[in-house]
């Protein structure tokens, strides 16, 4: 005896949306550094200001290597005596801030590093719905 085989068509529509929303949370990081420029200081050209020679907003002594620099999405000003310098005057690592210019001895010179982070979370809320009309 063979066997039945019950065969249906079968068309499903799928209506509606998907309704996201997503809060994102920046969140900005500031390190600000000061330094008085002494004769060691300057070479040829140049000032370099090594890290321990700053201190930060707590007034206390930077150690060696620790100036934090900009991250992907930061940047850092320089002050010369209390006026922001152009950008690409200067260039900052953690060791250092390297001046491509001599500045006079005893002028205060201060950093400002802006970091931001962030965080995004998201829903997302189902408004779908199929209908499905099966034919004999």
């Amino acid at each position: 005896m063979p066997v039945i085989k019950l065969h249906l068509n079968a068309q499903s529509i799928v209506t509606g949306v998907l309704n996201t929303s997503t809060n994102t949370n920046t969140v900005p990081t500031v390190n600000r550094y000061t330094a008085t420029v002494v004769l060691g200081n300057i070479l040829g050209s140049t000032t370099v200001i090594p890290a321990t020679s700053f201190t930060n907003d707590s007034n206390e002594a930077v150690p060696a290597g620790g100036l934090v620099v900009p991250g992907v999405n930061g940047y850092y000003n320089l002050y010369v005596n209390g006026v922001m310098q152009r950008g690409g005057l200067s260039s900052l690592i953690t060791a250092n801030l390297t001046i491509n210019s001599v500045l006079v001895i005893g002028v205060t010179v201060t950093i400002e590093v802006v970091n931001f982070s962030s965080a995004s979370t998201s829903v997302t809320t189902n408004g779908l719905s199929v209908s499905t009309l099966i034919q004999y």
